[in-house]
C-alpha cells in the first residue's frame, strides 16, 4: 500500500463522516480504524517511505498518557533497593513502593524530578536534595524510541456519545505521517513537561526488587512533537 492508497482510504473515511465503535472502551477508536481500513495489523508496509510504519489513531480531546518505551538498563546511579527504602512509602499491600509520575517542573509527592543537561544531552531523575538516582542519554533514548516508531501514521479523531445507542463515535479528520525522531525535540519534550518518566517498582516478600520498568510517557496528542518531520495527509 502507498501514501496515495492511505490518503485515499483516509479521505474516504472523513467523508462518512461519525462512524460507530466496533470495540467497547479506549481501545475502540484504533481498532475500528483498523476495521474502517480494512487493516488486519497496525504496522503497514509502505514501499514509498520505506520499511514497516505503524498506524495509530488518538481522540482529540483526550488527555491520556501512552508508554512509548521503557528502559531501565545501566541507568541508576544508585541501588534500586536503596532507592525504594529512602524514597519510597508502603502501599496499601503493606510493601515498600516507589511508584511515581515525574515531569520537569512539578512538584512531585515523593520530591523527585527532571533534570535536563542540554551540554550533554543527558537526562536525570534526581531527588528534590540533589542526588541523581539514575541518568539517561537523550541519543540512547531517541535510538530506543526509533527502534520502535521510526515513523508513525497518526490519525486524529472528533468524538461523541450517540444518544440512541449509547456507543461511542468517530469522525476521523485529521492525519499526519511522522518521520525522523528529533533528539533536540525529546530534549524540548522533557523541559516543556510533555514527557514524563514512570518509576514502577517495589520490594518483595524476600526483599528483592521488583521493577516493572521504568515507562517514558506522553499524552497522545503530543507524539508529533517528537518527530523532525511531520507531513499532514489528511
Amino acid at each position: 500500500m502507498t501514501i496515495k492508497e492511505i490518503q485515499s482510504k483516509l479521505l474516504f473515511l472523513n467523508a462518512k463522516g461519525f462512524v460507530s465503535t466496533k470495540r467497547k472502551g479506549p481501545t475502540g477508536i484504533g481498532h475500528t480504524l483498523e476495521q474502517e481500513l480494512n487493516l488486519t495489523e497496525t504496522n503497514l508496509a509502505i514501499p514509498d517511505i520505506g520499511g514497516r510504519i505503524e498506524l495509530k489513531a488518538s481522540r482529540k480531546a483526550s488527555n491520556s498518557m501512552v508508554t512509548l518505551f521503557t528502559f531501565n538498563r545501566a541507568v541508576w546511579n544508585i541501588d534500586q533497593k536503596e532507592i525504594i527504602e529512602k524514597y519510597g512509602y508502603t502501599d496499601n499491600n503493606g510493601r515498600k513502593s516507589l511508584y511515581s509520575t515525574i515531569f520537569h517542573g512539578i512538584n512531585n509527592p515523593q520530591d523527585l524530578q527532571i533534570e535536563v543537561e542540554k551540554s550533554n544531552n543527558k537526562v536525570y531523575l534526581k531527588h528534590q536534595t540533589g542526588v541523581r538516582l539514575a541518568t539517561w542519554s537523550i541519543f540512547t533514548i531517541v535510538g530506543k524510541f526509533i527502534s520502535k516508531l521510526d515513523k508513525l501514521i497518526i490519525v486524529f479523531a472528533d468524538t461523541r456519545i450517540n444518544e440512541l445507542t449509547n456507543k461511542e463515535e468517530f469522525h476521523y479528520n485529521q492525519a499526519y505521517l511522522l518521520e525522523k525522531p528529533s533528539p533536540d525535540n525529546f530534549l524540548e519534550a522533557f523541559t516543556n513537561s510533555i514527557i514524563a518518566i514512570d518509576v514502577r517498582m517495589h520490594l518483595k516478600e524476600n526483599d528483592k526488587v521488583r521493577n516493572h520498568g521504568t515507562g517514558f510517557r506522553i499524552k497522545e496528542t503530543q507524539i508529533p512533537s517528537l518527530y523532525g518531520k511531520r507531513r499532514k495527509i489528511m
